[in-house]
């Protein structure tokens, strides 16, 4: 009878520790709120709108890295090869005012120090939004050009079209010096490539239709904007212009216009002075534009019912099964049927030499977008403004909800595998649990565990963004510390039912323990590290676990920690 009744207690205390493994905590409302074990494993880089940090992450929402600035985003980041930050910074002259306002960009060093630095804000010119980093070192940057009235009109400009001032997009190459600031080694603007039917009197003079290749300097034109935001300034910025990215191998780049509902890929492969014609460069097109997609309306090709974006963000190249395309965060703004975004991928057309296929009728194809998601529309999904897409290297895919600060992964069947609340607003960090706003975030992207930049720097976790972190629904797996193929445990047999058998490389006599993670993140056990383990897990339900090795003394090497998955069927 003692024997039963002790029996009964171990099977009793076993049940109690088994529910606290597998219990389900209150849902997160900011940092990670979703960790499905089918989320991508490296880390995520963003800058919240609000704040002067630029943050490293990984899938816990633990901080890798922060990198803090004198001045808010304006408004990109992006972590280079050599594990240096390179981003842009607000920085007012008063000499424009505009959404994306940026004028500055800084590069530091992994432990924060600032490295090099260039001021891009002059009395005609100011950078804006977004920058791209070029394999050679340099960096291709966004700014608005300012043009007078008159010499907008002097153009073709409408004058009841026209306000005071028109600003034009500008982009340049930048080689930075050591000792700071840069050198402009190439440049092109639209301004040099435009068509109009105002005045026959005037240059350019034509009709939009017959010359796709050209900007209609009367799209998009208003002369006086009224009502809440940027106010007349909103009429001055002509383009708005708001990403752009860089095609190392077809020397292209290509560039997203909220105003104008359309994305352009123009040839980098040009020099100045053809950047400024038309001929020359690889596609001996000069500055015109190669290939140009989203609205057919701005070049007289279509109707509103032809139009696919609306105010879409962050267009970047990508490899796709038949070649290079585009992908882009489709905001959604003033969509006819309601507001709701998407997010897509454009195959671009090109033909055997490679080289982009004209447009039939006027219009540039594909008709339609080759993917889409969702397939319906959700108006829960919507971003009216900033926000990105990424398409990860593993098949899938990396979605920031800017206005919202939400970023989240889908996997290859669209499911959703993992999501993150920005918890950094203009007032500090918000406590878990409290209810997320003005945490608006311009991109997100996704760094892999192999990215040259993180290699050989420290990335053990810290603490999360927000205050009074929850982690207890985070599945922590190898994004959260470096792994080493060479302390890979041989794990046996799999999926397993009764006793799990794990035997690890003779180099690692080492004081260490290995705990047990539930799908749910929920710790489930301890175990003293052997070099040959046998783990009772008869009682556990069915499901995937993971076992992560954990430091246990200081002095232990950096590869010591190591994952393993397993299924218990």
């Amino acid at each position: 009878m003692l024997h039963m009744l002790i029996g009964s207690s171990v099977r009793a205390f076993a049940w109690i520790a088994l529910m606290a493994c597998t219990s389900v905590t209150a849902q997160n409302t900011v940092g990670t709120t979703l960790f499905d074990a089918g989320a991508s494993s490296g880390y995520v880089l963003f800058s919240p709108n609000t704040s002067t940090q630029t943050y490293l992450i990984d899938r816990c929402g633990r901080i890798i890295n922060a990198w803090e600035s004198d001045g808010r985003p304006g408004l990109s980041a992006y972590l280079l090869d050599n594990g240096s930050l390179l981003r842009t910074r607000k920085f007012l002259t008063g000499n424009f005012i505009g959404g994306g306002i940026g004028g500055m960009l800084e590069q530091f060093n992994w432990n924060g120090e600032l490295m090099w630095s260039d001021t891009l804000a002059e009395e005609s010119i100011h950078q804006h939004h977004d920058i791209a980093p070029m394999p050679n070192g340099h960096i291709l940057a966004v700014l608005w050009e300012k043009y007078t009235s008159e010499e907008a009109i002097a153009r073709g400009r409408d004058p009841l079209l026209t306000p005071d001032e028109v600003w034009v997009t500008r982009i340049i190459e930048l080689s930075p010096l050591a000792s700071g600031g840069s050198e402009v080694v190439w440049s092109w603007s639209p301004w040099d490539h435009l068509v109009q039917n105002f005045n026959a009197d005037l240059p350019n003079f034509g009709e939009p239709a017959d010359y796709p290749h050209r900007f209609d300097v009367n799209y998009a034109a208003v002369a006086e904007v009224v009502g809440p935001g940027l106010g007349q300034n909103a009429a001055f910025d002509w383009l708005h212009v708001n990403s752009i990215d860089y095609h190392a191998e077809r020397d292209e780049i290509v560039l997203s216009s909220r105003n104008w509902n359309e994305v352009w890929v123009i040839d980098h492969g040009t020099t100045t002075a053809q950047a400024a014609s038309d001929s020359g460069g690889v596609s001996n097109l000069g500055g015109q534009i190669l290939w140009r997609w989203g609205n057919p309306q701005t070049h007289g090709a279509g109707t509103e019912e032809d139009q696919q974006f609306f105010g879409q963000h962050d267009a970047q190249f990508i490899t796709m099964e038949d070649g290079p395309g585009v992908s882009v965060f489709n905001n959604g703004a003033s969509r006819p049927d309601g507001p709701y975004s998407t997010v897509h991928q454009i195959a671009l057309t090109l033909d055997a030499a490679g080289m982009h296929v004209a447009p039939s009728n006027g219009g540039f194809a594909p008709s339609e977008p080759n993917w889409t998601y969702p397939d319906e529309p959700d108006l829960t999904f919507f971003s009216n403004n900033i926000s990105g897409y990424q398409r990860m290297t593993n098949g899938h895919h990396l979605v920031c909800q800017g206005a919202n600060g939400r970023f989240f992964e889908l996997n290859e069947s669209l499911e959703m595998v993992w999501e993150y609340i920005n918890p950094m607003t203009s007032n500090g960090s918000l406590s878990q649990g409290s209810n997320p706003n003005q945490n608006s975030v311009f991109r997100a992207g996704h760094i892999t565990l192999d990215h040259p930049g993180i290699q050989g720097q420290n990335t053990v976790p810290g603490d999360p963004i927000e205050l009074n972190a929850d982690l207890s629904n985070c599945l922590e797996n190898s994004i959260n510390e470096q792994t080493s193929t060479s302390f890979t445990p041989h794990v046996w047999p799999v999926p397993s039912r009764d006793y799990l058998h794990i035997e690890w490389p003779s180099a690692m006599a080492m004081d260490c323990e290995v705990r047990f993670f539930n799908s749910q993140g929920i710790e489930c056990k301890r175990v003293l590290f052997e070099p040959v383990m046998v783990v009772d897990i008869q009682i556990w339900p069915p499901g995937p676990y993971i076992g992560i090795l954990h430091r246990c003394r200081e002095g232990i090497i950096d590869e010591a920690p190591a994952t393993f998955k397993f299924i218990i069927p």
